[in-house]
């Protein structure tokens, strides 16, 4: 697990076991998401920072791919959840379940580029 991690780990103490979007986490999956990019100027410090799972992180990915709106949302709700300077609460958590279900419906019978469903399973188990 990278520093920056780690330390993010220490401030936002994650009582639920539960990642940014939702997932349980694994501690040695778990990654850090740019939510200003670094192509656009992005850092990586805690304060432009998000603890996702590893799995969790391409799926934000294939999110921003598909529909650029619910990925700015979601890292709207990051940025907040960030300055907040602990894990998200109850009221966020729901936002974010929202916004990933609204995509999931969206795109359910969407391929990726190698003609796979694009929506995996795993991507559908969360905590709600």
């Amino acid at each position: 697990m990278k520093e920056i991690t780690r330390a993010m780990l220490h401030i936002y103490k994650p009582y639920s076991d539960l990642d940014w979007l939702n997932y349980k986490i694994v501690k040695k999956d778990l990654t850090f998401h740019h939510i200003v990019k670094r192509v656009d100027g992005g850092r990586k410090e805690i304060s432009n920072g998000a603890l996702l799972m590893d799995f969790a992180h391409n799926y934000l990915h294939i999110i921003e791919d598909r529909d650029k709106h619910i990925y700015d949302l979601l890292n709207k709700e990051f940025m907040i959840i960030n300055r907040q300077l602990h894990e998200p609460d109850i009221e966020q958590r729901e936002a974010i379940e929202f916004m990933l279900q609204d995509f999931e419906y969206h795109n359910a019978d969407e391929l990726n580029s190698k003609g796979k469903i694009l929506i995996k399973e795993k991507y559908l188990r969360r905590w709600y």
